[in-house]
């Protein structure tokens, strides 16, 4: 099997060791502690992957996508959040990690990086599709139970959870089949005294919206 070419953006010696060998025997890693010493490097076109620590990963992300540069980035948080993790998502990273990094979750990450690669599909429906932090998935179905309890289980329409919720039809049918959300069990429980005002206010739900309709976005 060919080795990938992996690099690594994060000035934490210990953290760049751990990853050189969870990574030995399954790709070729070169460290960088600065974001300027990677973008001089004038290599980031030619790696299978980018690790780079979520302090970081937001102004590198942005610097590639400025330059057409698609190389797949999966962040590492050393202190994960909700926002943090739907805004690295939403730019169209393969997946956010919390450390210290699983090795086994981390494989898993580059393995769908690399189908994404072999699949030829460049938008970040792809990406959304890769299983986030747990605690996003519990915001998120929160959320969308709410919004399908409101609405008594319908998700378009101008009363629609969808319209609720600021998203797509076509996103919020996504999220629900991988959430594992039925419509119907919602529409047939107690209906939830929920004001959507207070819902839609609740810190989270822009990023939400927007990370659902970025998910559907060609």
């Amino acid at each position: 099997m060919t080795k990938l070419r992996i690099a690594v953006l994060d000035e934490d010696r210990v953290a760049q060791e751990f990853l050189r060998t969870a990574l030995q025997g399954y790709a070729e890693v070169e460290m960088f502690a600065t974001q300027d010493e990677l973008l001089r490097s004038g290599k980031c076109s030619e790696y299978d992957g980018i690790l780079v620590e979520s302090s970081s990963g937001r102004k590198l992300h942005l610097r590639l996508i400025e330059t057409g540069i698609t190389t797949p980035l999966i962040y590492l948080a050393e202190n994960p959040s909700i926002p943090d993790a739907i805004a690295a998502i939403k730019l169209g990273a393969v997946d956010y990690l919390s450390k210290p990094v699983v090795p086994e979750e981390l494989l898993k990450a580059l393995e769908a990086s690399q189908q994404q690669k072999r699949s030829g599909v460049p938008d970040r429906f792809f990406r959304a599709a890769v299983a986030l932090d747990p605690m996003l998935d519990v915001m998120e179905r929160e959320l969308i139970c709410g919004a399908l309890q409101r609405s008594c289980g319908v998700v378009g329409g101008r009363r629609g959870a969808a319209a609720l919720l600021g998203v797509t039809r076509t996103g919020l049918l996504y999220k629900m089949k991988r959430l594992g959300i039925s419509r119907a069990l919602i529409a047939a429980s107690e209906p939830e005294s929920v004001d959507m005002g207070e819902l839609q206010a609740r810190p989270g739900v822009q990023s939400f919206a927007g990370s659902v309709n970025s998910s559907t976005t060609v």
